[in-house]
């Protein structure tokens, strides 16, 4: 292999040039790194190269090679690399260098294990780890945390001898490194630590928990957001093994969460990590949290965060202390009985509606208006004391205290519609008022849109011919707002018209021509997310229109959306492919058999999203990705935290090209074996397979045909990860089945009852009920939901 060209592409990789990295990567994968001596070359480069930055990309490249050419170096000069990396790496003054080298150790070490190599590697380790030198123990106690996270469960042996040390170090008196490597390889031992056989080590783990916490507060008090991030991580893991090893300080560490979140000298970021890992306590130790009695604790001390969040809205996508304080009040709501969460709510809301503080106020109404999702009964009980606070606070003298108001009777609205719909001769003429005062101001955008949400969710509780009675007021006022730059305002009204239309039914269709006409411009546009969004929510108002006014003043509009939504399939936007499936599913309802001219297209749209891969998530851990290590991002939908990454892999994106294609992956991935999140690709497939079910049951006789290959795709989906695509595959084989009797001739609908049946249906029928029970019983056991 040609050395020197070796070396010169590897510096390449490094180079300010894109075009020149992209080069150098293709060489390397395709003419060096097949070959065992690549390996040998990025470990002669990671102990003697005195660039740190080709030191750190030559540990990352090392590592992903070792596991395909490890074993096939020469025995003398693996016992030299061991020894020299293993020296050079105590020695690396450089931490991300230090870490990369301790990760190719790892991967080393797990490869040398399984045949019985390196054996004096483990008393080396424990030997450094308790060395009179910081960086000796930080590089030891390292390695064992990578090692231990590697092979754990190969080294249960030894689990009390590294009890005995790392509950040495976790006290060290000099590094705070020390003691983060200390909590991160106890969190691993807990994982799998047999905790009814190894009872003394689980004694001992516990005993061990204060000293954390300790590490953890050290942290805090010191504002080291990388050592906060990582201890908190520490305790998101420990979470996730056996109750035992928190329960006998959970009580405490709840405590102690609590009091962090709610301290205002704290910086923001440790809070918000705080709240989340409450959040996590009470989602996956919901028992637990209940007997202690410590929700309403909680409740009211969310409460009073929720009050530091001044001007800002609640569905601001900033992670504040105050918008993550609501979202605790929302997962207590959803997981304890309304006595631990909503009942002290209430009793302690009038001290926050009344009090002179618009503060105080704006955060017992967001509070209110948060726990609803979740105990949506309850509070339907209490509906008749809290509307009346609803609209004194909708009248407020404070803007952020009415904006909140209206976003509680969103909340209201679309958990107890019929209820309160009742109110809409008080409600509909408050809304138009203040949309109005809103259009006269100059900077009111936030409650021209929250009183569009308001509207859009208040509607759909009303019968078409009450709805239709405020027509003439609510359509020109939304139509007005369709000439507004912003596209969050027109979004919000578009959405909102299209609700309106829904709930009228017919009465809406004098309007119905403008409208669709003063929407037409937004079917196409396509040149920034922000205008994909816009074109998401206009197709979805206009499927409703459609349901709305029927078959016949729609036709002429048919065929150009029809074109459009398959358009928006290729427009790289999930919002817009899930778009276009509900579109086409309301065009089966309109239409019903005349859908037929279409179906062969949409149907195989469709399939191909059903049969579609769900590829692992791919993350550029380059400096960007550094920026939200810790914090809480929307993923799918849902609010989720992410955890720190290893400081080895933290390579600004811009310095490295992704040259780890070749390494076989199984390195990380138990790394996200517990980390269960919706992708797009599984919400697309939720929405898909709900449309089929549309379909198949509006377009029977044309959608004859599908049923076999239907039943083909979408039987597996029932065995789906995410319980939403199986909740809808279940269905959607069931109304298969329904839409597949009423093909059967009359005299075998007309079932009557008694054995033998004296009309048995065809067998094709019956062996597909056998088909969809079978399904159904595989999983019944299973389900929770």
């Amino acid at each position: 292999m040609d050395t020197k060209k070796f070396i010169q592409l590897f510096g390449e990789v490094l180079a300010p040039d894109t075009a020149r990295v992209k080069a150098a990567t293709a060489t390397l994968k395709a003419d060096f790194y097949p070959r065992p001596e690549s390996l040998l070359l990025l470990l002669q480069l990671l102990v003697s190269e005195e660039s740190t930055s080709l030191r750190q990309l030559a540990a990352t490249q090392a590592r992903s090679l070792v596991s395909k050419h490890w074993k096939t170096l020469p025995e003398e000069q693996k016992l030299q690399i061991r020894q020299r990396l293993l020296q050079k790496t105590l020695e690396e003054e450089q931490q991300l260098v230090r870490h990369g080298a301790a990760r190719v150790i790892t991967a080393i070490a797990k490869k040398d294990f399984d045949d019985g190599q390196w054996p004096d590697l483990f008393d080396t380790l424990v030997q450094a780890a308790g060395s009179p030198t910081p960086r000796h123990r930080e590089v030891g106690t390292y390695v064992l945390f990578t090692t231990i996270e590697a092979i754990g469960e190969d080294m249960t042996a030894k689990t009390p001898q590294l009890l005995e040390l790392f509950g040495q170090t976790i006290n060290d008196p000099q590094s705070a490194e020390v003691k983060i490597n200390s909590m991160l390889a106890l969190s691993r031992i807990a994982i799998v630590l047999d905790t009814d056989e190894d009872t003394a080590s689980l004694n001992t783990i516990q005993e061990l928990i204060p000293q954390m916490v300790g590490v953890l507060k050290e942290a805090i008090d010191a504002g080291d957001e990388d050592r906060t991030t990582q201890s908190f991580e520490v305790f998101q893991t420990l979470l996730g093994c056996d109750s035992s090893v928190l329960n006998k300080h959970f009580k405490d560490l709840v405590q102690f969460m609590t009091n962090i979140a709610a301290d205002t000298d704290v910086d923001e970021d440790a809070r918000t990590q705080a709240l989340s890992y409450l959040m996590q306590c009470v989602r996956f130790r919901k028992l637990k949290i209940q007997g202690l009695r410590v929700g309403e604790q909680l409740t009211l001390k969310c409460m009073e965060i929720v009050t530091e969040m001044g001007d800002s809205d609640a569905d601001d996508e900033e992670i504040t202390a105050g918008r993550s304080a609501l979202a605790l009040i929302d997962v207590l709501a959803e997981s304890l009985p309304p006595s631990q969460v909503v009942v002290p709510l209430l009793h302690n809301l009038g001290a926050y509606v009344n009090s002179p503080d618009p503060d105080r106020r704006k955060a017992g109404i967001l509070a209110l208006g948060t726990c609803v999702e979740g105990a949506p009964d309850f509070i339907n009980t209490q509906l008749h004391e809290i509307f009346p606070l609803v609209l004194r606070l909708l009248e407020d003298r404070e803007d952020r205290v009415r904006r909140a108001a209206l976003d509680t009777i969103m909340r209201l609205a679309e958990d107890l519609a019929e209820d309160l719909g009742k109110e809409h001769a008080k409600l509909i003429p408050a809304l138009v008022k203040h949309l109005d005062v809103a259009t006269r101001q100059a900077d009111a955008s936030a409650t021209i849109i929250a009183c569009c949400n308001a509207m859009d969710a208040l509607v759909e509780g009303l019968e078409p011919d009450i709805i239709s009675k405020y027509l003439p007021e609510l359509v020109p006022r939304m139509s007005l707002l369709f000439t507004y730059p912003q596209s969050t305002i027109k979004a919000a009204a578009i959405g909102a018209l299209g609700a309106i239309a829904a709930s009228s039914e017919e009465a809406f269709s004098p309007y119905f021509e403008q409208t669709m006409d003063s929407l037409s411009e937004y079917v196409r546009i396509k040149d920034s997310v922000e205008e994909l969004d816009l074109r998401c929510t206009t197709c979805d108002a206009m499927g409703a229109m459609a349901l709305a006014v029927g078959a016949k003043p729609f036709q002429k509009y048919v065929r150009p959306l029809m074109e459009a939504t398959e358009e928006g399939l290729h427009l790289d936007h999930p919002k817009l492919r899930e778009t276009s499936f509900l579109f086409w599913g309301n065009m089966a309802k309109v239409y019903k058999d005349d859908f037929k001219p279409f179906l062969e297209g949409v149907v195989k749209a469709i399939f191909e999203s059903l049969e579609s891969e769900e590829s692992e998530l791919e993350v550029d851990l380059g400096e960007e990705a550094a920026d939200i290590a810790g914090k809480e991002v929307t993923i799918g939908g849902k609010k989720v935290k992410v955890a720190a990454f290893s400081d080895d892999e933290l390579v600004a994106a811009s310095d490295i090209e992704d040259l780890d294609g070749m390494e076989d992956g199984n390195d990380d991935d138990s790394d996200w074996d517990d980390l269960q999140t919706v992708t797009a690709v599984a919400q697309e497939k939720e929405i898909a397979v709900e449309v089929v079910g549309d379909i198949v049951t509006h377009a029977t006789q044309p959608y004859v045909p599908y049923i076999e290959k239907t039943v083909e795709i979408v039987l597996p989906l029932t065995e789906h990860s995410y319980e939403g695509v199986r909740r809808a595959a279940i269905g959607t084989l069931y109304r298969l089945y329904s839409a597949v009797w009423g093909l059967q001739p009359e005299e075998i609908q007309k079932w009557k009852p008694g054995l033998p049946l004296q009309q048995k249906p065809t067998e094709e029928v019956v062996k597909l009920g056998e088909i969809i029970t079978t399904s159904t019983l595989a999983i019944w056991g299973e389900e929770e939901d």
